[in-house]
């Protein structure tokens, strides 16, 4: 059976599908799908909702949408609670986007928050505690925060 004429629709469905991906209603889409069961009935769905609202998040941050990837990431965080395998992740995320946003000192609570928790030996992704502190300093002292 010869496929090289179904090749060039396939290429042309592939690019049209992420270019949608890459749009509001795309990401929507998404987030939407990643909401629809109830958090607590089936810890594997649990899993892949968590990590599909901490990838969405992240792809809108690689977008520069910082308010929104911070409002799905702080979603992931209400739905899954500590519990959540991204929480602490998403946490420090959730700093880049406060920062982004001019909510310096919100960012630095975090920061601070995540530093006595002691969130990097929780998860690994988030930075060490020394990073943590040079970061709020660096806060503090540019925008001359409490």
């Amino acid at each position: 059976m010869d496929l090289s004429g179904l090749k060039w629709p396939i290429i042309i469905v592939v690019v049209v599908g992420i270019g949608f991906l890459a749009t509001s209603p795309g990401i929507n889409y998404m987030v939407t799908k990643f909401t629809t069961s109830v958090p607590g009935q089936n810890p594997d769905r649990d899993k892949i909702d968590e990590s599909g609202l901490t990838r969405v998040g992240g792809y809108c941050m690689y977008l520069f949408q910082y308010e929104k990837a911070m409002t799905i990431m702080d979603m992931a965080i209400q739905r899954y609670g500590t519990n959540g395998a991204n929480y602490w992740y998403n946490r420090y995320r959730i700093v880049k986007c406060l920062e982004k946003a001019g909510r310096y000192q919100e960012a630095k609570d975090l920061l601070e928050e995540l530093i006595s928790s002691n969130a990097t030996d929780v998860d690994d992704r988030v930075p060490n505690n020394d990073n943590l502190r040079q970061r709020a300093a660096k806060l503090t002292a540019v925008h001359e925060l409490k």
